[in-house]
């Protein structure tokens, strides 16, 4: 049998042939490109969700000044690729979170130049010695299988910017410098963790509270600065502070104080930069220790201060309160520390007891019982007394305490009210225009301070039930008792006519708060009362909304004086009552001397209010209450303190969490009631509303006072 050849053609056979083909061929482009393009996807929204989480950690860390608990904040070092039925994926990508320069000792922030306003204080923060602390940066470098352009994402300094190598872009704003505040955050402590799951930073607060010490430039010619190494260079440094850097170094009206940031090259791959800033000008400063990781090391006593700035006075016969503050080197309280006090030698009086453990405010209080008319030091100290005592070192106090002529009836003379600008008890109802009705008041105060004072606002608030206005008939010159306000000083005299002209015949409604020399009213500039001398204020006369003038003999008047002193802006609020007798039953409610109510904002972290003053009422302090509400009067948050009369109210109040100053809610309004220990409970009421963020009631002249009904 003949077997002839098959000619028909494969077809079936070469197309699979062909299609597995087109399919190895389809499968190997989509391996080799679709897939890391994915992948590429998968890392850089990995990269925004990190660069998200390391503000998270930065706010965390700008936030410890305040803030006394622990802040964890979980950060995804690596990610992971979708699953794939056909296609492999590398392996999941990792990156390394870590701290650099922070156990380093040669890698610090310096201060320079800066010295205290109070005395004992200076003797620490002298502007001679420099004041070092370590500090270093946190960052984080991807591992990406693909996105081979990935920056290093880095935190130092209050600022979280990208590292790439063409450059760098800034992620969030600074937070060391805002206007005449200083806020220094160190960061302390090692971390290396490499890993594709997230981790958790603990930022725990090795030194903080809310305290500022004031400071300034310590000689003409010098410039107080701050100095760092950072991974940017100081035209960076420069482009991140435009807001605060001066055009005109020297304006103090602009609320710019950066004179310059200089730099230079530093060690490796860091710069040397400095801030300097303007002389004249007196800064808040206020600094903090962070922690994270391990190795993280303890603050210790460091210096001994004083709660008010000058010397003590006392009845013979009475007894008087001295509060001392121990602080470590980043002027934050220490608890536990044991205090030795002295006045030996003294033939006016002694101390109860001669030593004395700090609270956990830091603060330890002696009692001081007067004898004998004369003048009287007392020493302090955190070490042993004896003949080597220095009173200029830092962990020695000396006060001064004056002892004068009193009725020798004993009790406490700590309810003194001589603090700021302190009212001298003999306000006049008087009548000054002759109408039969006695609708002026007239009294006086004394600055209290060293320094002199420029006064630049006053608030006004009356408790007469018909007081609506302020309203002088006469007006035919600018002299005490012819306009609504005069406020005789001894070295300026400052007064306020409501006629819009000499001889006009307007009026000043009250409630209200004046700027002296800018408001709608015809002024003559800002009065000015040198140190520890006396000022009188003329109101001229109260009325009704008639105009009619009413008796104020028996009636009062709350005045809220915002003034600056030593370049500081502060304000006092005390009640005068015409004609009321001070022998009799106490009616006044505690006098405030405030320093500052601010808003701070913390990134995103919960926002607060940082509130400093002094409260005092010679029947002692019942509570002093802070309270925060939103627009709508909802409470968010509220704390009752009960400091002894004289003492310090330093407080930050938490808003909670997500309880912001922003687009949403626009304004937090402050109340402080200060309720003292009388019988009558005497009560003041002060109030503001802050609109926006890290406004200060005190430098914005809006806080105004009044007596509760």
């Amino acid at each position: 049998m003949t077997f002839t050849g098959d000619e028909r053609a494969q077809s079936v056979q070469v197309g699979a042939v062909l299609l597995f083909g087109v399919l190895i061929i389809a499968f190997s482009s989509y391996q080799a490109f679709a897939v890391p393009e994915q992948n590429r996807e998968v890392e850089f929204n990995h990269n925004q969700q990190v660069q998200t989480q390391l503000q998270d950690l930065r706010n965390a860390i700008v936030s410890v000044p305040g803030q006394p608990s622990q802040q964890a904040v979980s950060v995804q070092l690596g990610t992971r690729y979708p699953s794939r039925l056909v296609a492999t994926n590398p392996g999941p990508p990792s990156g390394l979170l870590y701290t650099d320069g922070t156990t380093n000792e040669s890698q610090n922030l310096t201060v320079r130049n800066a010295e205290a306003i109070n005395p004992e204080t200076a003797d620490y923060w002298n502007g001679t010695a420099s004041r070092h602390y370590n500090t270093g940066a946190i960052a984080y470098k991807p591992e990406y299988n693909v996105y081979g352009g990935a920056p290093e994402t880095v935190y130092e300094h209050s600022l979280v910017y990208n590292q790439f190598r063409e450059g760098n872009i800034t992620l969030s704003e600074q937070a060391m410098v805002d206007g005449r505040d200083i806020t220094l955050v160190a960061l302390n402590g090692s971390l290396s963790r490499s890993a594709s799951d997230s981790v958790t930073v603990d930022v725990r607060p090795k030194s903080q509270s809310s305290r500022t010490v004031r400071v300034r430039n310590a000689t003409e010619t010098s410039n107080v600065s701050v100095s760092f190494l950072s991974r940017l260079p100081a035209s960076k440094w420069n482009e991140t502070l435009d807001e605060e850097l001066d055009p005109n170094p020297g304006n103090m009206s602009n609320d710019r104080y950066v004179a310059n940031v200089t730099g230079s090259d530093g060690p490796g791959s860091l710069y040397n930069v400095t801030i300097i800033f303007e002389r004249g000008a007196t800064y808040r400063l206020k600094m903090a220790k962070a922690g994270v990781g391990t190795r993280v090391t303890e603050e210790s006593k460091t210096y001994l201060t004083t709660i008010s700035d000058g010397d003590i006075s006392v009845k013979q016969g009475d007894s008087e309160e001295i509060v001392l503050e121990v602080r470590d080197a980043y002027n934050n309280p220490v608890s536990g520390v044991t205090v030795n006090g002295s006045a030996e030698g003294s033939t006016t009086g002694s101390l109860v007891t001669d030593t004395e453990t700090s609270d956990s405010d830091g603060r330890v209080t002696f009692e001081y019982q007067a004898d004998q008319i004369g003048t009287d030091q007392l020493n302090f100290s955190l070490q042993d007394l004896d003949s080597s005592f220095d009173s200029e070192t830092p962990q020695n106090v000396s006060v001064s305490m004056d002892v004068t002529a009193g009725s020798g009836s004993g009790g406490s003379n700590g309810n003194n009210e001589r603090i700021g600008l302190a009212y001298n008890n003999d306000a006049l109802a008087l009548d000054y225009n002759l109408d039969g009705k006695p609708g002026g008041v007239e009294y006086t105060f004394t600055n209290t301070y060293d320094q002199q004072v420029e006064i630049t606002d006053i608030g006004l608030t009356t408790g007469a039930e018909d007081g609506d206005n302020l309203f002088e008939r006469i007006s035919t010159a600018d002299e005490p008792r012819t306009v609504e306000i005069y406020i005789d000083g001894d070295a300026v005299d400052g007064y306020v006519e409501a006629g819009g002209g000499l001889g006009g015949f307007n009026e000043i409604s009250i409630p209200i708060t004046i700027d002296i020399d800018t408001d709608s009213f015809d002024t003559n500039g800002n009065p000015k009362i040198s140190g520890k001398s006396n000022g009188t204020v003329y109101l001229s006369e109260f009325s009704d909304v008639d105009r009619d003038n009413i008796n104020m003999s028996g009636e009062s008047v709350t005045q809220t004086t915002t003034y600056i002193v030593d370049g500081d802006t502060r304000a006092t609020a005390f009640t005068v009552t015409g004609n009321y007798p001070e022998s009799a039953q106490d009616i006044r409610p505690p006098i405030a001397d405030f320093r500052s109510v601010k808003h701070s904002s913390n990134g995103n972290s919960n926002d607060d209010i940082q509130f400093n003053f002094r409260v005092a009422d010679r029947s002692g302090i019942d509570s002093v209450e802070l309270t925060a509400t939103d627009k709508n009067g909802k409470e968010l948050n509220s704390v009752t303190r009960t400091p002894s009369s004289g003492s310090l109210v330093d407080y930050s109040l938490d808003l909670g969490k997500n309880k912001k100053l922003d687009k949403k809610n626009k304004e937090v309004n402050i109340n402080v009631t200060l309720v003292d220990s009388s019988s009558n409970r005497n009560t003041h009421i002060c109030e503001g509303t802050i609109t926006s963020a890290d406004t200060d009631l005190i430098d914005e002249s809006g806080l105004r006072c009044r007596t509760a009904s």
